[in-house]
C-alpha cells in the first residue's frame, strides 16, 4: 500500500515492554482471585491442582517452555512459569570473551538487567523446573499447598517433584492419574502388543491382527470402553475392575491374563494402585485447553522472543480465567477509550465459546466425534489390506 513502516525498533520496544508489563499484573490479580476461589472449596489450604508443560516448538530443542497449574475444583489456573533456556539470549550466546574474571562479571551485571535467560539446561527437564519454581512459591503467592498432582506419565515430573519435597518431609504430594492418558496408555499398549505378536501364529493359525482380529479400530474401540469404565465408576475402585473385566471378558473365578507383562515395576491396568489414582474421574484436559490458547496467541509456525510467550501466556491465563472481557481491563489501563461495539463484540465472543463447548460436551456430540473416527481407522486398514504399507519407519532399510 505504499506506506511506511509504522513504528521504528525503539518504538516498538517501548510498546512491548508496556504491553508487558500491564499483562503482568493483569494476569497476577486474575490468579489471586482464582486462588481465593479455588481455597474457598478445598480444606486446610490443601489443593489438588492438574500440573502440564507446553514447549513452542516440537520435540526436544525447544528454547521456550510454558508451565502451568490449574485448580481442579474451579478449572481456573493458579500460577504459570515461562522458561527460556540459555542458548535463547542472543546476548549471551554470542559473547565471545572469557567468561570468568573481572571483565566478564562487569559485563553480567551491566547484562542481566536485559537478559532474557531464566534456566540453563535441557529442553526435556524444563517442565520439572518449572513446575518446582511453582510448588515453591506456592505458600508465599497463595498461601497454599498443592497437595495433590494430576499428571500424566509422559514425563518424570512428579516423581522429582516427590523427591525435592516442595513442602518439607512432613507433607508429601499425592499422585492422581489423569484418565484421559490412562485411556491412551491402554490403546499404546494393544498397538504395542499387536506390533510384538504381527508375525506371530496363535493356536488357530491367525496372526493377531488382520480382519476381524485386534485391529486399530478394535484397539480404539477397546481404549473407549476401558476409559468410559474408569469415568463411570469413578467412586469405586472395585466397581471399576468390575467394568473393565465385564469388558475385556476376565473375571475374578476365570482371570485372562495370559498377554500381561511379567516384570514386576509394569501394572496391570486393571491394578487397584493404578484405579486408586482415577477415583473421581481426574484429567488433564483444562491444561491442554490452555496450552492451546497460549500458542494461539503466539504461534508455534512463528519465532518469537521470551517477552512475546510471556505476554502470550499472561495474556492466555486471564482470558482463560475470566474469559474475554477481561481485554477491557487491558485496554483500560492502557488509558484507551471503550465504546460499546467493544463490549459487545467480547460478549458475544464469550457467548458462542461457552455455546460450542456446551455443544461438544453433549453425549450425542462425543459419540459423533468417535465414530469418525472409528470410520478413518477402518478406511485406513481397508487400503491398507488393499494396496499394501507403502510407508513404514525403517521397514525397507537394506
Amino acid at each position: 500500500m505504499s506506506l511506511p513502516n509504522p513504528v521504528e525498533q525503539k518504538s516498538y520496544d517501548v510498546i512491548n515492554n508496556k504491553l508487558s508489563r500491564v499483562m503482568k499484573e493483569v494476569s497476577e490479580e486474575s490468579l489471586k482471585r482464582a486462588a481465593v476461589e479455588e481455597n474457598s472449596s478445598s480444606p486446610n489450604n490443601l489443593l489438588t491442582v492438574s500440573g502440564d508443560g507446553t514447549w513452542k516448538t516440537r520435540g526436544h530443542s525447544s528454547l521456550i517452555g510454558v508451565c502451568t497449574v490449574i485448580g481442579a475444583e474451579t478449572g481456573k489456573v493458579l500460577d504459570r512459569e515461562v522458561l527460556s533456556s540459555f542458548s535463547f539470549c542472543k546476548e549471551c550466546y554470542s559473547y565471545k570473551g572469557v567468561k570468568f574474571g573481572i571483565k566478564y562479571n562487569k559485563w553480567q551485571r551491566a547484562h542481566k538487567i536485559s537478559c532474557r535467560k531464566n534456566y540453563s539446561g535441557s529442553s526435556g527437564k524444563m517442565e520439572f523446573d518449572g513446575m518446582l519454581r511453582i510448588f515453591n512459591r506456592s505458600e508465599k503467592l497463595h498461601n497454599l499447598k498443592y497437595s495433590n498432582y494430576i499428571g500424566d506419565g509422559d514425563t518424570k515430573t512428579f516423581n522429582d517433584l516427590s523427591e525435592n519435597k516442595p513442602y518439607g518431609d512432613d507433607h508429601l504430594i499425592q499422585k492422581i492419574e489423569c484418565v484421559g492418558h490412562v485411556q491412551k496408555r491402554m490403546g499404546t499398549r494393544l498397538r504395542k502388543l499387536k506390533l510384538v505378536y504381527s508375525k506371530n501364529k496363535l493356536s488357530d493359525g491367525k496372526t493377531i491382527g488382520g480382519n476381524g482380529r485386534l485391529t486399530d479400530s478394535l484397539i480404539d474401540k477397546l481404549a473407549h470402553y476401558y476409559g468410559n469404565a474408569i469415568r463411570c465408576n469413578s467412586t469405586s475402585v472395585k466397581e471399576m475392575q468390575k467394568a473393565i473385566w465385564g469388558h475385556s471378558g476376565s473375571t475374578d473365578d476365570e482371570p485372562m491374563h495370559w498377554f500381561c507383562p511379567t516384570n514386576p515395576n509394569t501394572w496391570y491396568l486393571s491394578h487397584p494402585a493404578l484405579l486408586k489414582k482415577c477415583l473421581e474421574g481426574k484429567t488433564q484436559n483444562l491444561n491442554e485447553s490452555l496450552n492451546s490458547l497460549i500458542w494461539k496467541f503466539c504461534p508455534k509456525t512463528i519465532g518469537s522472543s521470551l517477552q512475546i510467550a510471556e505476554i502470550a501466556a499472561n495474556l492466555a491465563t486471564s482470558v482463560f480465567n475470566d474469559e474475554n472481557q477481561i481485554l477491557i481491563t487491558i485496554l483500560e489501563k492502557f488509558d484507551l477509550k471503550i465504546n460499546r461495539n467493544v463490549c459487545v463484540s467480547l460478549a458475544e465472543r464469550d457467548i458462542r465459546r461457552i455455546f460450542t463447548s456446551k455443544q461438544r460436551h453433549l453425549a450425542s456430540s462425543f459419540e459423533a466425534r468417535r465414530a469418525k473416527k472409528i470410520k478413518k481407522s477402518k478406511e485406513i486398514e481397508l487400503l491398507q489390506e488393499q494396496k499394501g504399507i507403502s510407508y513404514d519407519p525403517g521397514a525397507y532399510y537394506f
